[in-house]
């Protein structure tokens, strides 16, 4: 009955035509955040529903539905009917989800549709008490050539996991993984000495940086951060294949009509490339993505196929 009531309203949107965009929206939207009001992710959330609210003259609400990694509020997106009125902000994990979740209540590549993706933002390496070192280069010849290295994550298949697997695999550092409910709790066991390093977002580490709890070792990627000038990256100091990056993504369930998915990017985009959106993003170090929705689905795929090969690769399976 479900599939025969969303292939009912997917005919019935395509009916409308053109005229489609133009119209919405004229109701409520709802943006789901799969992670609690307590994460990073939903500050980024609130900002953009109320810019759009301001640019519609609708309601755009936020409605957190954490849990399971964030796959209980992006497998709740994925049935909502096609028509532009429930979409999903969420995380980088999007991708590396299906990397070790073979049973994922929804097909990440088909069940949803890429619209825009509103920030990236670098990986940072950090350290808790436990580390002496100052910079990756230091710690990757003193305490990670001498020891097993406890790496904190977010969870298992989160993005910080990932990453720090990427890391891992490209410096032949020997790093257990201790998965922990989210990045907060990771972060208080790093700041207490308990867990050795974490990779995670700008966004989540910068605070606790700059308030001299953790220190930043380095940056995955080609450039040093803007905020931390002093963590080298990978690439300046000769690490190959640890490039990564973290971001935000917009999604709204498969068969969403092509003019509402275009629209949604434009808005979303617009929102954050005005002099608001940049200040904001400026706060948190991070950078606007300008990617069409057909740029960022093809982003997707290419990353799930990536995270899927590193997982076989490390031996990373929730099954």
């Amino acid at each position: 009955m479900k599939r025969i009531l969303a292939t009912t309203a997917i005919a019935t949107l395509m009916a409308a035509g053109p005229g489609l965009a133009q119209d919405y929206p004229t109701q409520t939207v709802t943006i789901v955040v799969p992670y609690s009001p307590a994460g990073s992710t939903d500050p980024a959330a609130r900002f953009i529903a109320g810019e759009l609210q301001e640019k519609w003259g609708v309601n755009v609400v936020v409605e957190n539905r954490p849990g399971a990694g964030s796959t209980i509020g992006t497998a709740h997106v994925a049935t909502m009917d096609p028509d532009g009125y429930t979409i999903l902000l969420t995380t980088s994990a999007y991708t590396t989800a299906p990397a070790v979740h073979h049973d994922l209540p929804y097909d990440p590549v088909n069940d949803l549709r890429a619209v825009a993706m509103p920030s990236s933002a670098q990986f940072v390496v950090t350290a808790g008490s436990s580390i002496q070192s100052e910079t990756l280069d230091q710690f990757l010849e003193n305490e990670a050539a001498e020891r097993d290295i406890f790496m904190a994550t977010a969870g298992l298949g989160s993005s910080t996991h990932f990453a720090g697997e990427l890391l891992a695999a490209a410096t032949g550092m020997d790093a257990t993984a201790v998965h922990y409910s989210g990045g907060s709790d990771a972060m208080v066991d790093l700041i207490g000495g308990r867990a050795d390093i974490y990779v995670g977002s700008m966004t989540a580490v910068l605070g606790n940086v700059q308030a001299g709890q953790i220190k930043a070792l380095g940056v995955l990627g080609a450039d040093r951060a803007r905020a931390l000038p002093d963590a080298p990256s990978t690439e300046e100091l000769g690490i190959e294949g640890a490039s990564s990056g973290f971001w935000l993504g917009v999604f709204a369930p498969g068969g969403t009509p092509d003019e509402i998915v275009e629209k949604l990017n434009a808005d979303i985009t617009a929102v954050m490339t005005s002099d608001a959106g940049m200040a904001y993003l400026e706060n948190l170090d991070s950078d606007v993505g300008t990617m069409s929705a057909a740029e960022f689905q093809a982003m997707i795929e290419a990353e799930i196929e990536q995270w899927t090969v590193l997982a076989a690769e490390r031996g990373i399976s929730a099954d």
